[in-house]
């Protein structure tokens, strides 16, 4: 589905991100976890088209071209760090502008309805300016505005941030019942432990390179976090 290779991304003199390679499988969660500051955001950034990088980038075995809205046609769609939400546009109009590069306009409505069905609270506030809406409220409508896309790769950035605990195990539930629909996620998270309990497989960034990589049990199972988390992973293992 997705592939990543050699990716790199440069603020001026600084290396943000250094060689990364990585891949998403078609139905799989997949995981980039590190600390504050490892790199993730940039990775996905410019995996979306959002910065310039080296490397390739590729989605369905072609390119993906360096502009967020050629991704988004090809069928990725990030939910941003933050969650992007128009807040002074109301529930509605936020969903209607995930809808904007489909081709089935007919169709918008209906697939609206659809995410309304799957989150509720969004039907209930739908008139409702979204800057008024809760953290956990804005994170589920920014990403049922990215489904409204029909994107085959989901690009989840930092979903849990700023939430509550309760708020975030129903979000990451969400997670895993959107991989039952057949959707591929690419998941980026600072909450390691939990995260590897939803993902089939994970990529540990550290300070923009990648220090660990394999299954999630297996990386749950070794003691790389702690490590990782607290700067001391000093080798990688061949990636997964």
């Amino acid at each position: 589905m997705l592939a990543v290779r050699n990716l790199a991304v440069r603020y001026g003199p600084i290396q943000a991100v250094r060689d990364l390679t990585l891949e998403v499988r078609p139905g799989e969660i997949v995981a980039l976890i590190g600390a504050n500051g490892a790199g993730k955001t940039s990775a996905v950034k410019a995996i979306a088209g959002l910065l310039p990088h080296t490397g390739t980038v590729s989605l369905g075995g072609q390119p993906l071209p360096r502009r967020a809205e050629y991704a988004l046609r090809a069928g990725l769609a990030l939910v941003p760090e933050g969650r992007g939400i128009l807040g002074q546009m109301t529930v509605a109009e936020n969903l209607r502008m995930g809808g904007y590069a489909r081709r089935d306009r007919a169709g918008l409505e209906a697939a609206m309805e659809e995410q309304m069905r799957r989150f509720p609270i969004l039907e209930q506030r739908r008139d409702k300016l979204a800057g008024l809406l809760s953290g956990g409220e804005q994170q589920m409508l920014a990403i049922g505005r990215a489904l409204l896309s029909q994107p085959r790769l989901l690009v989840l950035d930092e979903p849990s941030l700023g939430l509550a605990p309760i708020m975030a195990a129903r979000i990451f539930a969400l997670v895993e019942e959107l991989r039952a629909t057949g959707v591929a996620i690419l998941l980026v998270e600072q909450k390691a432990r939990q995260v590897l309990k939803i993902a089939d497989r994970a990529y540990v960034l550290e300070t923009g390179t990648l220090r660990a990589s394999g299954t999630a049990s297996e990386l749950a199972a070794r003691g790389l976090l702690a490590d990782a988390f607290l700067g001391t992973v000093t080798q990688a293992p061949p990636p997964a």
